[in-house]
């Protein structure tokens, strides 16, 4: 068996990518010559050079795989059409490329994201027969791409995840808390009581290869996240439990968030480069709760969350202290 995967050297990516090859699957990376290949140093991969948003350069990466991982594109973009580019765009160019020179059998498994459905209402978990209502360019440019997938698993094999927030070894975003938490402060948003659902990466990766696997998978979508929603203030908790620090919580009212993401995003416009915070995140922040349900993933795919919050807590500041990255 052979696999391509783009956005290979992410985090997810790269996880991925050392998962197929365990399991016995040869792993050929779609990359660009400045691609920052630490992630996957040292693995036996090959590498193929090639940009998602010029369709011709993809028809040599997607010859002769069985499984096509899409996992390239952007979750910070410089505008809205940036989105559409490095999303949208590039998920057609790959199936486009995919339909010109890839097998009838070649199964095409999309990586999209829980900001494609929107946050759940009233705490309620949502799920895969939801109308979607993402309220980022982000989660907007992650749908249409869906909508594109799903046209495309009328002539092919295809599946579409949805995961939510994903944290484990290799993570940076999750680490800039643990950062914090280990200098004994932990900056928080609001009350801290927004509901999420929160996934450890090797659930994630094992959800993935089922879906992989699975007929039953055809032409559907799947959330893969834990069996229980979490706080942001329990997950600053299991931090501060796992690196064994008792840091000082400071929270921040949203009305400041909100002039600092004005201030970056006027920031962003001169420098024309993205910004972790602009007004899509603060009205992200804004909702009372983003909590999905794992349901049909079980029923369909046998899937079974292994590792929970205070587990994977405890797994990732291990890893962190192992690489140096904590102290």
């Amino acid at each position: 068996m052979q696999a391509l995967v783009t956005g290979s050297n992410g985090f997810i990516g790269a996880s991925l990518v050392k998962d197929l090859i365990c399991n016995g699957i040869q792993v050929r990376c779609l990359i660009r010559k400045t691609s920052n290949l630490k992630l996957l140093q040292d693995m036996p991969v090959e590498y193929v050079y090639g940009d998602l948003c010029l369709q011709e350069t993809l028809i040599d990466a997607v010859s002769g795989m069985d499984m096509v991982f899409h996992l390239g594109g952007v979750t910070r973009g410089k505008n809205e059409q940036d989105y559409y580019n490095n999303n949208t765009l590039a998920t057609l160019n790959l199936l486009n490329a995919c339909r010109q020179a890839g097998t009838p059998e070649q199964k095409f498994i999309f990586i999209s994201s829980q900001a494609a459905g929107g946050p759940s209402a009233n705490i309620r978990p949502v799920n895969e027969d939801d109308l979607a209502q993402p309220i980022s360019a982000y989660g907007k440019s992650k749908l249409m791409a869906e909508h594109h997938v799903l046209e495309f698993s009328r002539e092919r094999p295809a599946v579409i995840i949805r995961p939510p927030s994903v944290y484990g070894p290799g993570d940076k975003d999750f680490f800039i808390l643990f950062k914090n938490i280990d200098k004994r402060f932990a900056p928080m948003i609001g009350n801290g009581e927004q509901r999420i659902s929160i996934v450890y990466i090797s659930d994630l990766i094992e959800g993935i290869q089922l879906a992989a696997k699975s007929p039953a998978a055809q032409g559907e979508i799947f959330y893969i996240c834990d069996d229980q929603d979490v706080s942001f203030s329990q997950v600053i908790a299991a931090i501060a439990h796992a690196i064994e620090k008792k840091p000082l919580v400071l929270h921040l009212p949203l009305f400041l968030v909100e002039w600092i993401a004005v201030f970056l995003h006027r920031y962003s416009q001169i420098t024309r480069k993205s910004t972790i915070l602009n007004k899509d995140k603060v009205n992200e922040m804004r909702q009372s709760a983003w909590v999905c349900t794992n349901i049909k993933a079980k029923k369909l795919l046998g899937f079974r969350p292994k590792v929970d919050l205070e587990e994977g807590m405890r797994l990732t500041a291990a890893w962190y202290k192992e690489q140096k990255w904590l102290k």
